[in-house]
């Protein structure tokens, strides 16, 4: 018998254990992974569609706080399967926009950053400051780029060995701008993020 507290998932709405977000099956339709090289190489756990991009939005939109831990989840055992070499690793997150932080009030990729750090035991930075003046998802390829343009800027020294999340990989924009600030100051930089658009081209191999 079903009851109105049974919990189901958030993607085929399915009834799940009590604890989870989303059932078994919905949880392998999560995984395809690639790779992009753009200023360094950012692995994707996903492609940003269905059922992935809906959790993004609920996450991104809705403000459901309990998946920023499910998605940190995945992309902390995607970096165990990745099997980087065992460094001394911090973490940092691409940052968002001024307006787009003050109509969600927070940053998703720090918070996804926050899970991902804590399962794996990893130090958290806040490594950047953005002056984008538009939103990267109001804009087009061009736009976008020209968007993060000297935009972003370092706030402190970075570590050797950092790990940068965002949630959604679109052209590459924010991560190249990021990345192009780093490479020349850290000996290992690697790129994590939940999801890729597949509107642009890109290097699917791993």
């Amino acid at each position: 018998m079903t009851t109105i507290f049974e919990p189901h998932c958030l993607v085929c709405k399915k009834p799940i254990a009590f604890g989870e977000l989303i059932c078994d099956n919905c949880k392998e339709n999560l995984y395809s992974p690639s790779l992009s090289n753009g200023a360094f190489k950012v692995y994707h756990y996903g492609k940003y569609e269905y059922p992935l991009s809906n959790l993004i939005k609920e996450f991104k939109y809705h403000s459901h706080p309990k998946i920023a831990r499910l998605l940190g989840n995945m992309l902390a055992k995607f970096f165990i399967d990745l099997k980087f070499p065992e460094l001394n690793y911090t973490v940092s997150y691409v940052p968002s926009n001024f307006s787009s932080v003050h109509e969600k009030g927070f940053v998703p990729a720090h918070l996804i950053a926050q899970y991902f750090s804590d399962i794996l035991g990893f130090p958290l930075i806040n490594l950047f400051s953005s002056k984008t003046l538009k939103r990267q998802v109001q804009l087009d390829y061009k736009k976008r780029n020209e968007n993060v343009k000297n935009k972003i800027k370092l706030i402190q020294d970075p570590p050797k060995n950092i790990i940068i999340i965002d949630d959604v990989y679109t052209t590459g924009a924010s991560m190249n701008e990021v990345g192009n600030l780093l490479i020349k100051k850290c000996d290992v930089l690697i790129g994590i993020t939940v999801a890729k658009a597949y509107r642009y081209s890109f290097n699917k191999s791993l």
